[in-house]
């Protein structure tokens, strides 16, 4: 009886750590067999630790347990200069699906160049809300990131509260020696972590976020239903952040961010709208990926 209660219990458990799960992210190394032997012993359990770290916290207080945010962190390691640390490179990519589609769309994808931390084999992962660590502090920046996001993709300024605990995690960092890289403001044209954060934070940049809610939620989730009006949608949002680079009229990451994530998306989306002059207007709002909108526009229609 006593076996059966302790079986029942674990099952109880089981489920209610499930239930907590939001995030269901993939991590993966590359270039791992360029590091020296005794360094590449020390990451035998990284990856595991890692996921378990990511997919087993509860990030937010929603039930998003019938819908996981499935995303991905690829890890180019570029060196290890010294026992147990490690510098590298992240490819940080998520997505959502398209609505009644079966299909998804990226939503964020991220190059960082610019991470080092320090891992012991073994090691104990766990959260700490209050303090800084180079390596979880790192993880939980873009988890806070890709659910900023993926909660402005369904209503508008609905992620607020993620990019303001990403915003933390950047406040911690500053006030930590030896933080390391990507941190602070980056120069123009260069992307950090804090750029990033403090412009999607930035009441000027509201027209974005509000653009990246008309695109996903009226546009593409609407393409099952009604093409022509999902169409129309996709570009008015498009148009909105257009006018707001220009606007602005400095270089601006989120806005870059966003054009590279969706320029080959927004290519295929209006491949069969029947207004033959739309990838001359596509290439106006976005001319970094003007080449791009020339070769669709090529295209058979």
């Amino acid at each position: 009886m006593k076996l059966l209660v302790v079986l029942a219990a674990s099952l109880l458990f089981l489920s209610v750590q499930a239930s907590t799960q939001e995030i269901d992210c993939e991590i993966t190394f590359t270039n791992k067999e360029q590091l020296p032997a005794e360094a590449r012993e020390n990451l035998t359990d990284f990856i595991a630790q890692v996921k378990q770290y990511v997919n087993a916290y509860r990030w937010t207080k929603e039930n998003l347990d019938t819908q996981k945010i499935r995303c991905s962190i690829d890890i180019s390691l570029v060196g290890s200069p010294r026992d147990n640390h490690y510098t590298a490179q992240a490819f940080i990519g998520s997505q959502r699906p398209i609505y009644k589609t079966g299909r998804n769309t990226a939503i964020v994808r991220i190059l960082d160049d610019k991470w080092e931390f320090d891992y012991t084999r073994y090691q104990s992962l766990s959260h700490n809300e209050y303090g800084f660590d180079p390596l979880l502090s790192f993880i939980d920046f873009y988890m806070y990131v890709i659910l900023g996001y993926d909660f402005d993709s369904y209503k508008a300024g609905d992620g607020t509260s993620y990019f303001q605990k990403a915003f933390d995690v950047v406040n911690r960092a500053r006030g930590t020696a030896g933080a390391g890289k990507g941190w602070e403001p980056s120069q123009q044209g260069t992307y950090s972590r804090a750029q990033l954060i403090e412009e999607l934070l930035n009441p000027k940049f509201q027209d974005l976020r509000e653009a990246i809610y008309k695109y996903h939620y009226k546009g593409l989730d609407l393409l099952h239903k009604d093409e022509v009006k999902a169409r129309k949608n996709i570009f008015s949002a498009l148009e909105k952040v257009g006018k707001l680079r220009n606007k602005i009229n400095q270089p601006s990451l989120c806005i870059k961010l966003f054009f590279d994530t969706k320029y080959l998306e927004i290519a295929e989306t209006f491949l069969r709208d029947p207004d033959l002059t739309i990838f001359s207007r596509l290439s106006k709002i976005d001319p970094a990926h003007q080449k791009s909108y020339d070769e669709y526009s090529a295209k058979p229609r």
